[in-house]
């Protein structure tokens, strides 16, 4: 039976507001600051026209073979999605959604080649989303059984067999531990300075002049816990934040697919191939490391992270360091069940260490002259950054190294502002490896050593830098054998 074409629930048009509301906000409120209701008022009118066309031209069929997707009246686009080659596919849910089980669905395929989805259905019911889940999985067991009937009696019994392999649920005494070790409020209090900088491009002269001089009335003591407040706030809203987007995060292998879930407002659901994972990544911040905690993310081969730019994906949010291996193991096979020093464990020499503490330490001596000359003699409290900038880059000369591990796989650890990322590579997910070497150092017989791994449509870049180039070349070969 021939599937037929179908139009999107009608709650899409108020997804597409939304994202019209987003993309034009700062003109909303100009225009509403200015008071320009007439031209508010028409822009309003054409915009929902085009949204109304938007709409009723946009199509959709799930057929046993492919996703047929149609949309444009003047500049008309078809999309054909055959289920073998989709590669990853996320759900997104809010809160608002749930009760009537509706989704915003996002696939990505194999001849993608760009940051954006292939294919965006913004509302959809959770039934449709099961049955296009389904014949996928179908399709990725079995390409010949695929191309029968969905409902054959064979299909049915091997679904019945794909029962959830693996599963790993976050506990609220991890997830507490991850939002209060983050750094998020950094983000946060950025966001306040800007939007506080721009206050006196929307908001009317004379109400930004009376919120000016009541401030300025206030004692110092005053301005101090109005400080204080702000910086309660925003540590509330990160703590908030994370919480609500890790809540319930839970992660799932159904055959050679892995799944990850999360979220509290909003329920994001990301599937992706085993084979598609391209290394895992240990993530510890300074402060995580203090308190033998690690974050691990794996590098896949498609734009299937939060932030929709990257393949980095989240996989336990934070574990104790002892205990993340096993943890991630069950998911990633090939994956080490425990931290293994390679036994040919690579770093830079003493005098690379020395370089790496002096690219550090003498950008700022000279940031710190300067603060000095112009600012005595309280500038001399710039002189902090020489011994921070002392012990950053030593740090990094300490942790900065590669490995072999069982001649298929290479770990890669680098370290940045007291922070450290581990990574697991298998030798046949390396993109390129490369040996550079300037008129500088050659004198020295130093190099650096830079591995490229694929991460959603770009790639990631490892430089373990100041290596002796014998070691480096060790790599080298390692990798061209």
């Amino acid at each position: 039976m021939t599937a037929k074409p179908k139009h999107l629930h009608p709650a899409a048009m108020i997804v597409f507001l939304i994202q019209a509301v987003k993309n034009w906000w700062l003109l909303l409120v100009l225009g509403i600051a200015n008071q320009l209701w007439w031209w508010l008022l028409g822009a309003v009118c054409l915009e929902l026209v085009f949204e109304v066309i938007r709409y009723v031209t946009f199509t959709y069929t799930i057929g046993e073979h492919e996703l047929v997707i149609k949309s444009g009246l003047i500049n008309k686009q078809q999309s054909h999605l055959t289920y073998p080659k989709i590669q990853t596919f996320q759900t997104k849910q809010w809160f608002f959604m749930k009760p009537l089980g509706l989704v915003s669905l996002k696939i990505e395929t194999s001849a993608q080649t760009n940051n954006s989805a292939e294919a965006n259905l913004p509302v959809i019911s959770m039934a449709e989303v099961e049955q296009f889940e389904k014949l996928k999985q179908n399709a990725t067991n079995n390409p010949i059984i695929s191309e029968q009937v969905a409902d054959n009696d064979e299909i049915e019994s091997q679904n019945q067999n794909e029962n959830i392999k693996q599963r790993y649920q976050i506990k609220w005494r991890d997830l507490n531990l991850y939002a209060l070790t983050s750094f998020s409020i950094v983000p946060i209090l950025l966001g306040i300075s800007v939007v506080y900088n721009r206050l006196e491009d929307i908001l009317p002269d004379d109400f930004m002049a009376n919120i000016v001089e009541s401030f300025g009335q206030q004692t110092n003591q005053v301005i101090f816990w109005d400080i204080i407040i702000v910086l309660l706030l925003a540590v509330l809203a990160s703590y908030c934040f994370i919480v609500q987007r890790y809540y319930h995060f839970e992660i799932t292998t159904h055959g050679e697919q892995l799944t990850t879930q999360k979220g509290f407002f909003q329920t994001d659901r990301v599937t992706v191939r085993l084979n598609r994972i391209q290394g895992i990544v240990f993530v510890q911040s300074w402060l995580r490391q203090l308190l033998h905690l690690t974050t691990v993310q794996a590098l896949v081969a498609a734009n299937a992270s939060d932030n929709e730019k990257s393949g980095d994906v989240t996989v336990i949010p934070v574990a104790e360091s002892k205990a993340a291996h096993g943890i991630i193991q069950r998911f990633v096979t090939w994956l080490p069940l425990e931290h293994v020093a390679s036994a040919n464990w690579l770093q830079a020499s003493r005098r690379g260490k020395w370089a790496m503490i002096r690219n550090v330490g003498l950008p700022a001596l000279v940031i710190s002259i300067i603060i000095c000359i112009l600012w005595w003699p309280y500038g001399m409290i710039s002189l902090l950054l020489l011994p921070l900038a002392w012990a950053l880059g030593s740090y990094v000369g300490r942790t900065n190294g590669v490995g072999i591990l069982k001649q298929d796989m290479l770990l890669v650890q680098i370290g940045h502002f007291f922070g450290k990322k581990t990574y697991y590579v298998p030798k046949k997910n390396i993109q390129s490896c490369q040996v550079k070497q300037s008129i500088f150092m050659r004198r020295t017989t130093l190099a650096h050593l830079t591995i490229r791994v694929r991460n959603g449509d770009v790639e990631t870049v490892l430089e373990v830098r100041y290596l002796p180039l014998r070691d480096a070349n060790k790599i080298y070969k390692w990798f061209i054998g």
